[in-house]
């Protein structure tokens, strides 16, 4: 019985797949990482009976079940590294600044519906953390309609998401308090509270398309942080105007402390804050 044939990674149908995943997702994978990525690839390859990354790419394009494979490929380059309270200049703007204006003006309009989006979500460190965030504002309890959407195009990242469980590093810039009052353990580690997953929930999709998942001009907020990096230029565009549509008048768009909107689009004024800068949707 002969043994299995090792899958050959050619450089030039690496390039070819790199840029299939720029075509269908764009995304951008990084050259220093091709080596990682390569690493990754292998067992699908060997799982597929596959011998080329040319099998694979056919695979990816013309296979019946190639809408399964896209999803197990985007579980392999992206990237979900993340953390509760990221970037805490940011989070104190919303919570000392964004929150206590937005319940001023709604109120004012007689509204009480908050909704706030979470657009790549990853793991939901990010989208628990704005709930820990609103609920300790004191701005929305009692009879306030609350939403905190996180949305990713991973289904396994979502999944863990929408379990809740969390361990190690994604507690390494949480206050002990916060551990205390929103978390419970766990034989697998900390899990969030039911104050928590009340007031959130967790869509599988592109943030390219986040027009066809969330309907009208309906957001108050929107995080998209640390991913927008990941993108090619005419993706950017496409996500930050995507956000634009959905968001209501004078909504706000929070990006990445490396993330800029220069020369992208007029959409929006950046508002600086000590260590922090926000965009303000333009009317």
């Amino acid at each position: 019985m002969s043994s299995p044939v090792t899958p050959l990674i050619r450089p030039d149908e690496l390039r070819l797949l790199k840029e299939y995943i720029t075509g269908a997702f764009g995304l951008v994978l990084d050259r220093n990482n091709e080596g990682l990525l390569t690493k990754k690839l292998l067992p699908r390859l060997e799982g597929l009976g596959l011998a080329t990354l040319a099998d694979y790419y056919a695979y990816l394009k013309f296979a019946p079940r190639r809408k399964d494979e896209h999803k197990l490929l985007l579980s392999l380059v992206t990237n979900n590294e993340t953390y509760f309270f990221r970037e805490e200049p940011q989070l104190r703007v919303l919570s000392e600044v964004v929150l206590p204006a937005l319940k001023e003006k709604k109120l004012k309009c007689g509204e009480r519906k908050l909704r706030i989006v979470s657009a790549g979500c990853s793991s939901g460190e990010e989208v628990y953390t704005l709930a820990m965030l609103v609920i300790e504002s004191g701005c929305f309890l009692w009879d306030w309609d609350v939403e905190i959407r996180g949305i990713d195009i991973d289904p396994q990242i979502i999944d863990r998401a929408k379990n809740g469980v969390y361990t190690g590093r994604a507690f390494q810039a949480t206050p002990t308090h916060y551990i205390d009052r929103y978390f419970n353990k766990c034989n697998e580690g900390l899990k969030v509270k039911d104050i928590l997953t009340r007031i959130t929930n967790f869509t599988e999709g592109n943030i390219l398309e986040v027009e066809q998942i969330i309907e009208g001009q309906s957001v108050d907020i929107v995080f998209c942080r640390n991913v927008l990096i990941y993108f090619d230029d005419d993706s950017i565009q496409r996500g930050v105007h995507g956000f634009a549509n959905v968001l209501l008048p004078d909504g706000h768009l929070f990006l990445g402390h490396s993330e800029s909107l220069s020369r992208i689009t007029s959409n929006y004024i950046p508002v600086r804050f000590p260590g922090a800068i926000i965009y303000k949707k333009r009317d």
